[in-house]
């Protein structure tokens, strides 16, 4: 695979490598509350870091699959033996472990489809594309369920393609990798569908074949079952508590109802222009002139089931963002042989590509060195800096509660105590106050000033009073 590239398209695959690596490194914390609420801390009752009260909804009626929380658990318990137990280093290495599986997903898509694609400026693109989009950088190293749904959906769609020996084990290795897909996240299963009716109608895969990928899926929702056994400490089936909570209950709705045309509008404001333009129109020419295009009828009812759903979040369509380069290049390639001939090397092609490029390098500088949640700064330096007891006072806002309580990245040792005002705190060591603006009393009680969201060179420049307009918290040791 890596034969056919000449360094220069090796520079860039090695520029991938790196993004991904500096994303692991700097986009901490999580995107969504679910990435960590319902993996992390759900994996914190195991470890006996938290309680079920503390717990999501989801975990009562017990609609969440257990696999992610089980492999935070085995790597916690696996750093365990090595005398490591810092939550910031566990993390860091699931981000590192999600980059990897990134990375394999991208090498996978790209041996597929690479050799489809005649124009070598389209190739070039391709590469470009494939390993450097700012989005696909920032979901993959996310340790979340629609990354890693995506992930095995995209490894198993690949395999399909890929593997030269079609023989029982071949089938197997792709069922099992489709069951996998699944147990991270249910709503995969319109993905599934979607490949599997490829297979069926366009393809016309032998049925035995089918037959094998389905024995695959089910035994690895036979451990799933079994997974959630153990952790929910009775016999349940996850995802039918899911279907009746979120659908025939609704609940769903409960957190808001979106028109269907909202993941499309949304798409262009959430995506960057003009790189959102650019595969939304480029989908839309690859589904009308190749409607028997694998990618396509895969996606597409995804898509619909997605859209007929009222709560609707940019996140529910993470599993199938890796396919954007591909449909990208392959819009571009369709235009190119039906309309303008030497489309790749149109000036106004490449004005066009040149600022997508542009845009995209700024988005991808921001994602790579930017914190997916500003506040883990604060619990990394509290962790980190006190490790002997020691009591948090906060006089407006609790930190640590985010929706619910965060206790994974929290010691054991750090109480955490609310105030009327600085005068009801009583005298002691290993004191601190946190507050959610930065106090302009000059009160004798308050000493050095240990934390800032923003550091001190940044908050000198107070712009149009972006400050005012900014969450911001203030820790000061207690005198």
């Amino acid at each position: 695979m890596f034969k056919s590239l000449n360094l220069q398209n090796k520079y860039i695959f090695l520029i991938g490598i790196l993004c991904l690596f500096i994303a692991s490194v700097f986009s901490t914390g999580y995107h969504h509350f679910d990435e960590h609420f319902q993996i992390l801390e759900f994996a914190g009752l195991k470890l006996g870091l938290t309680t079920p009260s503390n717990l999501p909804w989801e975990y009562h009626y017990q609609m969440r699959p257990s696999l992610q929380p089980f492999i935070v658990i085995t790597i916690y318990h696996l750093f365990g033996f090595l005398d490591i137990n810092d939550p910031f280093l566990i993390t860091f290495f699931l981000r590192l472990l999600s980059g990897s599986l990134t990375f394999l997903s991208l090498m996978l898509l790209y041996k597929v489809y690479h050799n489809k694609i005649s124009d070598m400026i389209l190739k070039r693109w391709f590469l470009i594309l494939l390993f450097t989009l700012w989005f696909i950088v920032y979901i993959g190293v996310r340790f979340s369920s629609e990354n890693w749904s995506g992930l095995l959906f995209t490894i198993g769609f690949s395999s399909y393609f890929l593997f030269q020996r079609r023989n029982f084990l071949s089938f197997f290795t792709i069922g099992v990798l489709l069951g996998l897909c699944f147990l991270f996240r249910y709503q995969a299963a319109f993905l599934i569908l979607g490949f599997f009716l490829w297979l069926l109608i366009i393809k016309k895969e032998y049925f035995t074949n089918l037959i094998i990928i389905f024995l695959g899926f089910i035994l690895v929702f036979s451990v799933g079952v079994l997974i959630d056994k153990w952790f929910y400490g009775e016999w349940t089936l996850t995802t039918w508590n899911y279907f009746a909570q979120n659908i025939l209950e609704n609940k769903v709705s409960g957190f808001g109802v979106e028109p269907w045309w909202w993941y499309i509008s949304t798409s262009i404001e959430k995506g960057v222009p003009p790189i959102s333009l650019l595969f939304i129109v480029a989908f839309f020419i690859v589904a009308i002139f190749q409607p028997k295009n694998p990618i396509i009828w895969t996606v597409i009812p995804f898509i619909l089931i997605h859209s007929i759903i009222g709560h609707k979040e940019m996140r529910f369509l993470y599993p199938i963002f890796l396919f954007l380069p591909v449909v990208i290049i392959q819009g571009i390639e369709i235009l190119q042989k039906k309309y303008v001939q030497n489309l790749s090397s149109n000036k106004y092609m490449k004005g066009f590509m040149k600022l997508v490029f542009i845009v995209n390098v700024g988005a991808l500088l921001i994602v790579m060195f930017k914190p997916a949640d500003n506040q883990i700064s604060l619990y990394y330096k509290l962790y980190n800096d006190y490790k002997e007891p020691t009591t948090l006072y906060y006089l407006e806002g609790n930190p640590y509660h985010r929706v619910l309580d965060i206790y994974f990245y929290k010691r054991k040792n750090l109480s955490i105590e609310p105030i009327n005002s600085l005068d009801d705190i009583p005298e002691g060591k290993n004191k601190l106050v946190v507050q959610e603006h930065r106090d302009e009393t000059n009160n004798p009680k308050l000493g050095k000033l240990i934390y800032t969201t923003y550091p001190d060179w940044v908050l000198k420049n107070n712009f149009n009073n972006w400050q005012d307009r900014s969450h911001s918290w203030y820790i000061h040791q207690l005198k």
